[in-house]
This record gives C-alpha cells, structure tokens and sequence, in this order.
C-alpha cells in the first residue's frame, strides 16, 4: 500500500509514513522533485474523530478500567487510520534550476 503523488502520479511513499506527516513541514517525493504536504484542515479532520474517541474515553469511562484503555487504543487506531485513508496530500513545486 503506497501513497501516489499529486505532481507525478507516481509513488510518493509507503503509507506508514503518510502517519508521520504533519501540517508543520512538507516532505519530499520519493518519485519526482517536488514536495508533498498536508494542510492544517486536512489533517486535522482526518484525526479528528480519533480524537473524539480519545476524549470520551477519558471522560466518561472510570479511571484505570480495561475499557477506559480499550477506548484509548480505539481512539489512536481511528486516528491513524484518519491519517493513511482520509487525509489528502499536496504537491508543492519546487523551483528548477532555471529559475536561480
């Protein structure tokens, strides 16, 4: 399972490493020249019902029961998901030699 690239439509990476994409910094093809990154909105939709999860099982659930931490896990595994299937990435250009 890879992710393609919006620029070359060619493999841009494998898909664990579309998890440790951040809005923070773009990172490169591993096809083409150009840099891949994710938006703010993008990101944040795609962890958001995770996060929910996440939340809830922190408030609702009693303090140290199995289910509390099954809702913790629950919570991470949608947020990962989120990431690798529902956040989209986005070419940035990167300047050619010409253009120095």
């Amino acid at each position: 399972m890879s992710v393609n690239c919006p620029m070359c439509n060619n493999v841009a990476m494998p898909a664990w490493k579309k998890i440790f994409m951040s809005p923070i910094g773009p990172v490169p093809c591993d096809s083409c020249d150009c840099d891949v990154r994710v938006t703010w909105t993008s990101y944040l939709l795609a962890i958001s019902l995770g996060s929910v999860v996440f939340l809830l099982a922190y408030l609702q659930l009693n303090e140290g029961s199995l289910n509390q931490y099954l809702g913790y896990g629950l919570g991470f595994v949608l947020m990962l998901a989120g990431q690798v299937f529902f956040m989209p990435i986005y070419a940035t250009e990167v300047p050619s030699k010409s253009d120095e």
